[in-house]
């Protein structure tokens, strides 16, 4: 499984240091029962203590988090108010609820309630998970059913929930709204009192996080506590250059891992100013952008269909690429001709765009490019060499399209999946391989990502994934965004439908342009042009919805929406299949 135990063991030993522990682990990795796998077993750390507590001597008065509301209003927090506000938080919580151990439920996008709800959590041991705001009634009760919190806070209003969505309190579960939230956390009477951080063990569990649902039904990932704060401060680094002089631009919900990891824990654990997006979509606002990018922004790190809605709505802007280190793109696989214009519009050199890859399952960035090198080491589109020598995956070929697999373990690696055993153990092959289920090639050193294992398809014999195929007309400067989605026919096999954001009609530049580079067998069976392409939170393509209604475009139920960022798009192509029919 590794080149050596022994330099293995080595390695780790090292990078634990990076961390403060209140006790030192001996021991690196533990094998459980039923394959799971505990990093750090004996050690002992609390991960406040390592995101604010070891800077507040040194640094109090430094900008901790800086908010960016969805009315576009900017506000910035020092690390002492952060840590009185968390303060106020954890002492409600030991107040209300006399338990050692707790499960939070946090109801709210990134914002200063979610920020402080987390670190309050962090500082007390507490496992805690986030869901989306815009989440509805059913999406909310599925996730509380599974996660079985002893308490759920939501930025919303009271009013909201019992008028609005018909909610019902649950029995054995205390409910505390958006008007008493902002109270608590805004008391300006600071506790007498002041909460002690208390020290767990490192597999102790940290947070749940549910799955997008891109491909299926949701799943909540449970990551541990030193393993995770370890691998989120390494990649932080090596892959962006992350250190306490960093302001750090992410655009993500706190719904989500890279909301988690490269939006508060990873920053706030090297001293970095980190800044919150309520609303990241609001950044098509070129005048919003530059106001927050004149905030001396040293890393931009974007989903990959915000920077294409950038692209399509602001093609001529010219910005301040004074202080611009690190250029990033998350969420799905990034087609060469968005980050080289990307790369050419942030950054003074050519460097490559840091093109991540990993899941909620990782827990951080498994793959991408490093953040000083240009683009002759690693091309644009590509995510690069794994990580870590120690995080190897399964050998690629050069040509042929592979799964990826991950053939040694990872500090940050997930701990459990909350719907139970046939789900964990679905992840981990006969060789012991953990399967990530998407697929890619490797050219040369560099890996590129092709997407899930269900969107690459046999058609007459040519084996071709659907993120080839949109990156390829995406370069049609009139095509805002594109999916294509694949059916079985049991008389003509595989057919190809695409699904097209462009106020013209351009089936003849797309047939064009798909023969000359694919050949006749990829063109597709139908175009249909629509306003939006229904996607989750994270920007991924909800291709499984999109064959829902392809199949029946008379569908009442299209399967979990929960995570649906643009209910309206799936309405809308269902009328315009309905038409069609």
């Amino acid at each position: 499984m590794l080149e050596s135990d022994i330099n293995f063991k080595n390695y780790y030993l090292k990078k634990i240091e990076k961390l403060d522990w209140i006790k030192k682990p001996k021991i690196i990795i533990k094998k459980e029962k039923n394959n799971h796998l505990s990093w750090f077993p004996d050690g002992q750390i609390n991960l406040y203590e390592n995101c604010i507590s070891k800077h507040l001597n040194k640094n109090k008065n430094k900008i901790a988090i800086i908010t960016v509301s969805k009315k576009k209003k900017i506000e910035q927090f020092t690390f002492e108010e952060i840590d009185k506000k968390v303060n106020n938080m954890a002492y409600f919580l030991k107040k209300s609820l006399k338990k050692k151990k707790l499960k939070v439920m946090i109801h709210a996008s990134a914002s200063l309630e979610s920020a402080v709800l987390m670190l309050a959590c962090a500082k007390l041991g507490f496992h805690f998970s986030v869901i989306f705001e815009e989440l509805e009634k059913l999406g909310i009760k599925n996730r509380i059913k599974l996660f079985k919190p002893n308490i759920f806070f939501s930025r919303l209003p009271k009013f909201y929930f019992f008028s609005k969505m018909g909610f019902k309190t649950l029995n054995n579960i205390k409910f505390v709204y958006g008007e008493n939230l902002k109270k608590i956390i805004n008391k300006k009477k600071i506790n007498s009192l002041k909460i002690k951080n208390v020290y767990v063990k490192s597999p102790n569990s940290l947070f749940t996080l549910f799955t997008s649902g891109s491909t299926g039904a949701p799943k909540g990932i449970t990551h541990s506590t030193g393993g995770y704060l370890l691998y989120s401060k390494l990649t932080c680094q090596n892959q962006f250059g992350m250190n306490e002089n960093s302001i750090v631009l992410t655009a993500s919900d706190a719904g989500w891992i890279n909301g988690h990891t490269y939006s508060l824990f990873g920053p706030l654990s090297h001293g970095s100013t980190t800044i919150l997006i309520e609303k990241p979509i609001s950044l098509i606002d070129i005048k919003l952008f530059k106001k927050i990018l004149n905030l001396k922004i040293s890393i931009v790190y974007l989903p990959v269909t915000l920077i294409r809605l950038i692209k399509s709505l602001n093609k001529d802007f010219k910005i301040n690429k004074k202080y611009i280190k690190a250029l990033g793109s998350m969420g799905e696989p990034l087609a060469p001709s968005i980050a080289k214009w990307f790369s050419s519009k942030f950054l003074k050199k050519n460097i490559s765009v840091v093109n991540t890859y990993f899941q909620t399952e990782t827990g951080g960035i498994i793959c991408s490019p490093k953040y000083n090198q240009n683009t002759n080491q690693t091309p644009h589109g590509s995510v690069g060499e794994p990580f870590s020598k120690y995080i190897k995956i399964n050998k690629l070929e050069e040509k042929n399209i592979n799964e990826i697999k991950i053939e040694a373990p990872w500090p940050g690696m997930m701990k459990n999946v909350i719907n139970g055993k046939f789900e964990w153990n679905k992840y981990w092959d006969k060789n012991g391989n953990f399967k990530l289920f998407d697929l890619a090639t490797k050219r040369k050193k560099n890996i590129f990502i092709h997407g899930r294992n269900d969107d690459v398809v046999n058609i007459r014999g040519h084996r071709i994934g659907s993120e080839e195929i949109e990156s390829t007309l995406l370069k049609i400067k009139k095509i805002t965004e594109c999916c294509v989605v694949t059916l079985n026919d049991k008389l003509e096999g595989s057919k190809l439908y695409l699904f097209v954001v462009s106020d013209v009609k351009l089936d003849s530049k797309i047939e064009d342009l798909i023969i000359s580079t694919f050949g006749t067998f990829a063109i597709p069976k139908r175009i249909f042009y629509v306003k939006q392409i229904p996607k989750t939170r994270s920007g991924k393509i909800l291709r499984r919805l999109l064959r829902n209604i392809l199949i029946n475009p008379n569908l009442n139920n299209y399967g979990d929406t929960s995570t649906i960022l643009n209910m309206s798009s799936l309405k809308s192509i269902q009328e315009i299949l309905k038409l069609d029919e």
